[in-house]
């Protein structure tokens, strides 16, 4: 059997947009429109570099092997992860999950460029046991690079991702005009099921992933 699977780091940033973990706007990201397309890209990297750069300090600080601390010392003097290395904090931990016997693979989402992790299964699938080497195997690889990367690649100013996925949800119409960050954390605190959100949709599930788009 085959199915796609949710691992615990996806999770964990989630969790963040859910519990409202996402650091307060940053201001000046201009749009300097098509004009002048060299200085737009200039500052909206500038931007960026400046929205992230205490959480990739932080990041740093807590780096676990040499790895870690290597990609992220290059993040820090640069502003930003690189793809590459990106993709190898990737490899690094599908290489890991094999050697546990997973067969984990990671595709790229040609709309966001970013990696998408699939776990093909069998009826012996333990999700706890899963979950626990998914962490083991993410902690000094991906764990902290895959995070911080996709959501400077989402969410370049660094904004509150509530108020993202709020905003997603409005121009998808799975909610009214009216309806506040304030209302999406009081309805994602109730018991599974007793939602007004179908969390269950496509819709909900991309605006999660994706909230700018």
């Amino acid at each position: 059997m085959s199915k796609d699977t949710l691992r615990v780091v996806a999770a964990a940033g989630v969790l963040s947009v859910v519990l409202g973990l996402g650091a307060c706007s940053m201001s000046g990201s201009g749009n300097a429109g098509a004009s002048n397309g060299g200085s737009s890209s200039s500052s909206s990297s500038s931007s960026t570099s400046a929205s992230y750069e205490a959480e990739l300090k932080q990041a740093l600080q807590s780096a676990s092997n040499d790895f870690e601390r290597g990609v992220l010392e290059r993040a820090v003097k640069a502003g930003r992860i690189s793809e590459s290395d990106y993709r190898e904090a990737n490899e690094k931990y599908q290489e890991c999950m094999a050697a546990k016997g997973y067969d984990v693979e990671f595709d790229t989402d040609q709309s966001t460029g970013l990696m998408q992790e699939h776990m093909n299964t069998d009826d012996n699938y333990d999700s706890a046991k899963a979950n626990e080497d998914s962490m083991a195997c993410a902690k000094g690889t991906n764990l902290q690079i895959r995070d911080l990367y996709e959501r400077m690649a989402q969410n370049p100013s660094n904004a509150d991702e509530i108020e993202l996925v709020v905003g997603c949800l409005k121009r998808r119409k799975l909610v009214p005009d009216s309806f506040t960050k304030q209302d999406y954390l009081t309805e994602m605190d109730k018991p599974e099921g007793s939602s007004k959100l179908d969390t269950s949709s496509d819709a909900f599930s991309q605006c999660l992933a994706n909230p700018s788009k």
